[in-house]
């Protein structure tokens, strides 16, 4: 079955065409929303090929298709607008507003949503800057050199003008115009808000009562929690405006309205949120250590199981932004480490040659970075892997604990992202201990795997 025939099918299995309002991906997931439930058969969505897995969070279908997503994305994309442009001319359709109710599955689902997009320039920029800091490292170029200036200024675009994509993402998300979303990044990133930061001749005010002028470059929380309030204000507005003075009324005062009390109130408090949240994250490796690395690690799995692990990269962002490292990306790695070689341990347990090919090219995947190719087709489906892989994951994050791992940049956690694990302030030591860990982390999931995996080997492939 080809990536058509794929999305076809997904498609049907939702429910069809009409049943579907919106739909998007992350790095290995298609996700849809759709509007009856009833229509919907996941459980025959997992029997299609191509098709690794289900997951449903908080009203969101998740199709697990692994490092193939985008291609058949693609295909649901195009036969969904295809479909949508054939039946202009039918007649409308009217169902009630479905009322979401306001969850942390619900918050972590529009949070996944946001970063989803915005991933693959996140992921070229971090690679950038810990290719830049190894060769530092090693002394290979100068720290004068104007073309190093030049590759520094690439790697940072993606994270100073952080705001900016997210306000795009945060937008599309919340289902409001696309470049009023970026009027909102650029009031937090206009020259002269930023320079008031350091000119206290420069000032700003509303209604004679100062507004609090902070750093939003990199920033995450003020950007999105400004673009939710503008969409706020806009269907409010947009409902009571007649329809001839629509364009002109609603946009004007979306912005007029939504930009002040962004500046005065919601930035400010998603600037101070970002820094207790960063600093709350120090305390808890700080005051628990080893036990924190361990129940996190020994978590994760269950966490990427439920779709939910793309929720943690505002955080893992923030951190970066407000202490210039962070903790949680090092537990990430090693928990795509300890996926991999349990995936490894149960293909040498395997005697069905096909079966066995592929759970070492899932294997390979998770050392890369993408683990749940190897947690649907191989782990979770033979137990005893998935167990292993949580206990070595567990380990893993308290190895990185004891080493005090940093990642000083986002990346996707894989082996292709270890130069981010360079200090950019020179030395090798991280990312050595990085290796350590994540080699560690491996071998031990290989291992229990292995010898708890004997049962497989019995299986009927």
């Amino acid at each position: 079955m080809n990536n058509k025939e794929t999305a076809q099918q997904v498609i049907k299995l939702l429910g069809g065409r009409e049943n579907i309002t919106t739909h998007l991906h992350c790095v290995t997931r298609l996700r849809f929303n759709v509007k009856d439930d009833s229509k919907t058969v996941m459980d025959e969505i997992k029997s299609v090929p191509g098709v690794m897995g289900t997951a449903v969070q908080n009203g969101q279908y998740q199709v697990i298709i692994g490092t193939n997503v985008e291609q058949v994305f693609n295909e649901v994309d195009h036969i969904l607008k295809s479909e949508n442009l054939s039946d202009q001319n039918a007649e409308p359709q009217i169902s009630k507003p479905q009322k979401r109710k306001i969850s942390l599955n619900a918050v972590l689902d529009v949070i996944s949503g946001i970063f989803a997009p915005i991933l693959p320039a996140l992921v070229a920029g971090g690679i950038l800057k810990g290719i830049i800091a190894i060769i530092l490292s090693l002394g290979w170029v100068s720290e004068s050199s104007s073309t190093l200036a030049l590759f520094n200024l690439i790697s940072d675009i993606p994270f100073y003008f952080l705001p900016f994509l997210l306000a795009v993402s945060s937008a599309r998300k919340f289902k409001v115009n696309d470049y009023l979303g970026i009027c909102m990044a650029g009031a937090l990133l206009y020259p002269s808000f930023v320079d008031a930061l350091t000119n206290e001749d420069i000032t700003f005010s509303l209604f004679n009562l100062t507004i609090p002028v902070f750093n939003y470059a990199n920033s995450v929380f003020p950007v999105i929690l400004g673009v939710g309030l503008m969409a706020l204000i806009y269907r409010a507005v947009d409902k009571f405006t007649p329809s001839v003075l629509k364009m002109v009324v609603v946009p004007s005062v979306t912005l007029i309205v939504a930009v002040p009390i962004a500046l005065f109130i919601i930035a400010p408090i998603g600037a101070y949120g970002g820094i207790y949240l960063a600093d709350g994250i120090v305390w808890l490796f700080d005051t628990f250590g080893i036990f924190a690395g361990f129940l996190l690690g020994f978590l994760t799995p269950l966490i990427v199981l439920t779709g939910m692990h793309q929720s943690t990269s505002p955080i893992q962002i923030q951190n970066i932004s407000s202490l210039g490292y962070d903790y949680l990306l090092p537990i990430s790695f090693v928990h795509n480490m300890a996926e991999s070689g349990a995936a490894l341990g149960a293909a040498l347990r395997m005697k069905d040659k096909k079966v066995r090919s592929a759970a070492l090219s899932t294997s390979f995947s998770a050392f890369l970075g993408i683990s749940e190719p190897a947690m649907y087709t191989v782990n979770f489906v033979h137990k005893t892997p998935f167990v292993s892989a949580m206990v070595a994951s567990g380990i893993g994050g308290s190895l990185t604990v004891i080493f005090g791992v940093k990642c000083f940049a986002f990346v996707m956690p894989g082996v292709t992202s270890l130069p981010v694990y360079a200090d950019p302030k020179g030395g090798l030591m991280n990312l050595f201990l990085m290796v350590v860990s994540v080699l560690a982390t491996f071998v031990i999931g290989f291992i229990i795997s292995y010898l708890t995996g004997y049962k497989i080997g019995r299986k009927v492939q």
